[in-house]
């Protein structure tokens, strides 16, 4: 139904309806076998080949940056289908998809399995802890590729304090957010002609992401130690977003 733009400074930022995010998540899974597990969650529907680009170079660019090693515990936020797993098979020493939705989740776990080593929990990103997970010891790493948009503020407030929480002393968190360009952008009920749906999410600016940074992980010893943008050319087909990459560690 609308695309909200909101400046700078303005108060009035709308919420979108977790209902019905859930509903689109559970439809996207419904899908996988038509669409294939990565543009199940990436999108660009009518296209070809962008989602895998986009995939193969998120991975390129971010893989290194996590730093991994054979003791490394990795929590990957918003696992989805599992796409990541098969790029960090092997580079570490015990991996733990979460995800709130049950479709994408199911197909991540018959695909993959679990082991002792790797395991998958179906459960929204604000209520996580380790007890929910249970988890007997924290993380060393978080992944965290295109969920907050799907989350109102409150939300990602909670979950980025909750990243802080599950996260040993020494840790790094890698953030790969689409961030709004100029204004907050909030689609709520909009109509995507590329997925033929309604589709509902929110594009903050770098601003409001430094300021919620702020006032979490920072809060709680994190640095933020490195920024930049993911896309760029032809990959970032959306002049009003663009995809950026956020590292903060702590006692690193």
């Amino acid at each position: 139904m609308a695309r909200i733009s909101t400046p700078p400074g303005d108060g009035d930022r709308p919420d979108i309806d977790p209902k019905k995010v859930a509903a689109f998540f559970e439809e996207r899974a419904r899908r996988i076998e038509e669409l294939g597990p990565v543009k199940a969650v990436i999108y660009q529907d009518k296209h070809p080949t962008l989602a895998q680009e986009r995939d193969a170079l998120e991975k390129d660019r971010l893989l290194p940056l996590l730093d991994l090693g054979p003791d490394v515990r990795l929590l990957d936020v918003g696992c989805g289908t599992g796409r990541w797993y098969s790029a960090l098979e092997g580079k570490l020493g015990h991996y733990h998809g979460l995800d709130a939705s049950a479709g994408l989740l199911a197909y991540a776990v018959s695909t993959y399995g679990e082991s002792e080593n790797r395991r998958f929990t179906q459960l929204p990103a604000h209520r996580l802890s380790l007890e929910a997970l249970r988890e007997p010891a924290p993380f060393d790493r978080i992944l965290c590729a295109g969920l907050m948009i799907y989350l109102n503020d409150d939300e990602v407030l909670a979950t980025l304090r909750r990243f802080a929480d599950v996260t040993a002393s020494s840790a790094r968190i890698v953030l790969r957010e689409p961030a709004a360009v100029d204004a907050r952008l909030s689609l709520v009920d909009h109509y995507s002609d590329d997925l033929n749906t309604s589709y509902n999410s929110i594009y903050r600016t770098d601003a409001e992401w430094h300021s919620m940074l702020d006032t979490t992980l920072r809060c709680a010893g994190f640095r933020l130690t490195h920024e930049a943008d993911l896309f760029n050319g032809s990959l970032n087909n959306r002049k009003e977003t663009r995809q950026r990459i956020y590292i903060l560690d702590r006692g690193r």
